[in-house]
This record gives structure tokens, C-alpha cells and sequence, in this order.
């Protein structure tokens, strides 16, 4: 009789979890996350946010948000020019795990359709 009583309880707390594993990303990443691109393909359009906000979604599905950081960080960082960019462009680390975070960011552009205009139908009259 208790177990059927914990049992939603039970299915509740597995469901949350994995949801809480699945966005593991901070909002304020998410949103400069989608925000950076929505920039880079064209502007704020309803369009772009859909699919920025997806894009980010799918990233988040594959590279945990650690790895993400330390990835994006390696990235920004490598452009640092002299000795102090030296030690983002020369790391072995980062030769690991900045192509895991391009490969996500292909894939998410791929998934979600990240710059590609639709062109709107144009209503025919079918009176002339």
C-alpha cells in the first residue's frame, strides 16, 4: 500500500531530474547564447529566435554546460594576441574540446535551420 502511494511521488522526482540534467545551462547563457546568435544570422526576428532558442537547446543536449565554458572560453580567448593568448591557442585541452563544441553548434544549426529564410507564400488571386 506504501508503494503505490510513493510511486507518483517516485515518477515526479525521476521526471525532474532528468529535466534538470537537460537544462543544466544557466538562463543568463542561454539567453546571450541566443541573443549572439540571433545577431550573427540577421537580427531580432521572431524567425531567428526560434531558431537560436532551439540551437542552444540541442547544444545543451550534448555538451555538458562545464565543458561548454571551458570550451567557449578557450575560443574567445585564443584571439587574445602575445604571450597571454598563447597559453588559449596552444593547449592541448583546448584541441579537445573546442571541435566537440563546434561540432555541437553544427549540429544544432543543422537541427533547427539556423539562417535559413523561409520565403513567405504569396496569396494568388484567383480573380485577375
Amino acid at each position: 500500500m506504501r508503494l503505490v502511494k510513493l510511486t507518483p511521488l517516485l515518477l515526479a522526482m525521476s521526471t525532474f531530474s532528468v529535466y534538470a540534467e537537460e537544462n543544466n545551462y544557466p538562463t543568463l547563457e542561454r539567453v546571450d547564447s541566443v541573443l549572439t546568435c540571433m545577431a550573427q544570422h540577421g537580427g531580432q526576428t521572431v524567425e531567428n529566435l526560434y531558431a537560436c532558442s532551439c540551437k542552444i537547446d540541442v547544444v545543451a543536449s550534448i555538451v555538458p554546460f562545464e565543458l561548454w565554458d571551458e570550451a567557449r572560453t578557450f575560443k574567445t580567448y585564443k584571439r587574445m594576441p602575445g604571450e597571454k593568448g598563447g597559453i588559449f591557442r596552444d593547449s592541448d585541452r583546448a584541441d579537445d574540446v573546442v571541435p566537440t563544441l563546434e561540432a555541437a553548434y553544427a549540429e544544432g544549426e543543422k537541427r533547427c535551420f539556423v539562417g535559413v529564410r523561409h520565403q513567405k507564400t504569396k496569396e494568388v488571386s484567383a480573380a485577375k
